[in-house]
């Protein structure tokens, strides 16, 4: 894995190669931290499993407690820093989308904890004793996998992260999927679309021609899988990028605005305070 610097806020981490299996698995110890983390970002899901020691998470602007038994889940463009003491152990299971899209069944486990997040859950819970045994033996099956040169690996880590998430959402209460969610593909794209795009598209009109679907259709997929309007799912991205470079960046205000594309620093204002509640200098000195 390579990382880089992106828009001088926080290091952005990748997968490396595009020819490569976008899974690694990682083993985290207490000498991981004799360089403290710093907030970063991923360019990929990542799945912690902490076995041993305590520490803190960052993920965003929540600080969750790490404990023996704990797994937590990390979005795609989550700012976060683990920090952790003596005795630390722990596995990371990192994958990108497009791996864990391979297969239709798999779908419908992102579309669920897309429902979960995106309702402003912490995707962290812990392990129970009778759970215990089933996860450490799907970590060593794919600890053992990665580790191999088996032609059909990518196949067999994909199986067994399969199975791995679908303990997780059992143990997260993810909420199953609206009746009729044959869309959910569509639904994926826009996601996508709104990721890549939404520094510069503020508007519906914009990601309909560049999705070539209606605006319509485009409320109704949002309505369906949110419950939010297109718009108010743009905004929502909008407003949780624009908190991250107010406490994570030491960036003045105008330079935000003009980085998300408003025209000025006095319609960023408006804009963030209508959603939060508070000015940009507010939230940010809070």
């Amino acid at each position: 894995m390579r990382w880089t610097q992106v828009e001088n806020v926080t290091p952005v981490h990748r997968f490396s190669s595009t020819n490569d299996i976008h899974f690694r698995f990682i083993t985290i110890t207490e000498k991981s931290f004799e360089i403290p983390d710093v907030e970063h970002r991923h360019g990929y899901w990542t799945v912690f499993i902490f076995l041993e020691g305590e520490g803190t998470h960052v993920i965003d602007f929540k600080q969750v407690a790490i404990n023996a038994g704990s797994i937590h889940i990390v979005l795609p463009g989550q700012i976060h820093a683990l920090h952790g003491g003596k005795k630390f152990l722990a596995h990371a299971l990192i994958f990108t989308e497009e791996f864990f899209l391979m297969r239709n069944e798999t779908t419908e486990l992102l579309m669920r904890l897309f429902r979960f997040m995106d309702a402003g859950e912490a995707a962290a819970f812990d392990i129970t004793i009778s759970e215990k045994e089933f996860f450490s033996s799907l970590l060593q099956l794919m600890k053992h996998e990665h580790e191999g040169n088996d032609t059909n690996k990518g196949k067999v880590l994909l199986d067994l992260l399969s199975a791995f998430i679908s303990k997780c959402s059992g143990a997260l209460h993810l909420p199953q999927l609206p009746p009729g969610a044959g869309d959910s593909l569509e639904y994926i794209q826009l996601r996508n679309a709104v990721e890549k795009n939404f520094r510069k598209m503020h508007s519906v009109a914009e990601f309909a021609a560049l999705l070539h679907l209606s605006a319509r259709h485009l409320n109704k997929l949002c309505r369906h899988h949110t419950g939010a309007s297109v718009l108010e799912f743009i905004h929502a991205r909008i407003v949780i990028e624009s908190k991250r470079l107010l406490k994570f960046s030491d960036k003045p205000i105008k330079q935000i605005a003009y980085d998300l594309h408003f025209t000025d620093a006095a319609h960023f204002t408006n804009f963030f305070k209508q959603k939060t509640g508070y000015t940009p200098l507010e939230f940010r000195d809070k």
